[in-house]
């Protein structure tokens, strides 16, 4: 996790862009429990999981889309849905981070 906050930091320090991933919440049997992260940068490539296969493939495709609008997105979804055997059902927060804006104050950061 250490790794993927100094990722994010630079990410902001570099004055690039990219969408960090978060496993907010989770009910049934899920690959990862809710606080799972992954960064996900413009070219597609990542860095940490949320728990892998069609989950985080569909993510990481959503993430590029929020790139695009350049604005975070609450994503839920039931696992059985993508084709998963476990079952369960997540929300996925995917926030935009780009080094042209300041992050979010602490108490304003996120929807999870």
């Amino acid at each position: 996790m250490t790794d993927l906050i100094k990722d994010v930091v630079d990410v902001y320090r570099r004055g690039e862009e990219a969408v960090l991933v978060t496993l907010c919440a989770t009910s049934g049997s899920t690959p990862r429990e809710a606080g799972a992260m992954m960064l996900v940068y413009p070219d597609g490539k990542t860095k940490g999981t949320i728990g892998g296969g069609v989950l985080e493939f569909e993510a990481t495709g959503r993430a590029l889309e929020v790139m695009k609008t350049k604005e975070s997105i609450l994503w839920e979804k039931r696992l059985a849905d993508l084709g998963m055997i476990c079952g369960g059902a997540g929300a996925v927060y995917l926030e935009y981070l780009s080094g042209e804006q300041q992050p979010a104050s602490e108490g304003r950061r996120g929807r999870c």
